[in-house]
């Protein structure tokens, strides 16, 4: 737990310089995500800025909140755990890096459009555990402790309205979120943009 901790607050130092650094604009963001679970749904809020005034490149800090999230193939530990359909309610921070493409074209619909591609860190926020009663002799079982550390990806289009609005849609992809496994969504989201901008 250590070792992931110092990770954390070495990754955390890193981005707070980039958000105390001499910055023109700061990007604003709110997604919502449906899981690729039955019930499973979330809800995002980050804020990001850009690379040396390159708009091609980007960080992004975001806070994610999934509901209903259940672990795949718990078949393999139990078939009564299986069936007993647990869930729970995830809360995590990404902490990414993206590359975007913006097309040249005259074309006024294609020059509105960005496409983005994401990799990253998910630092989980909490512990997912089962608890046993007090008679029954086996320990709690975990399946995420709080500080645990994931990796995560995304791809998105984006729209844009105006200099500082647009909309978007993508998918995202955390490839092995602790035993719980893979866990996918697809998002929809609004973008607002403060300050100065350059380059647009």
């Amino acid at each position: 737990m250590t070792k992931k901790l110092r990770v954390l607050v070495q990754v955390s130092c890193l981005f707070i310089a980039m958000i105390t650094s001499k910055s023109y604009a700061l990007e604003s963001s709110v997604q919502l995500h449906k899981v690729d679970q039955d019930k499973s749904y979330g809800l995002s809020l980050s804020i990001g800025d850009e690379f040396f005034n390159q708009k091609a490149f980007n960080w992004q800090v975001s806070y994610n909140r999934l509901e209903n999230v259940a672990i795949s193939d718990l078949d393999e530990t139990s078939d009564a755990w299986e069936q007993a359909d647990f869930d729970f309610a995830m809360q995590m921070v990404d902490f990414t890096l993206g590359y975007r493409y913006y097309p040249k074209s005259y074309n006024k619909l294609m020059k509105s459009l960005m496409f983005e591609f994401q990799l990253g860190a998910s630092v989980n926020l909490s512990d997912h555990k089962l608890v046993f009663r007090p008679d029954f002799d086996r320990d709690d079982i975990y399946f995420a402790n709080q500080g645990d550390i994931n990796p995560v990806l995304s791809l998105s289009l984006q729209k844009s309205f105006t200099k500082n609005s647009a909309v978007h849609v993508g998918f995202k992809h955390y490839p092995n979120f602790s035993d719980f496994g893979s866990i996918s969504t697809v998002f929809i989201g609004y973008n607002y943009r403060f300050g100065r901008q350059v380059g647009y």
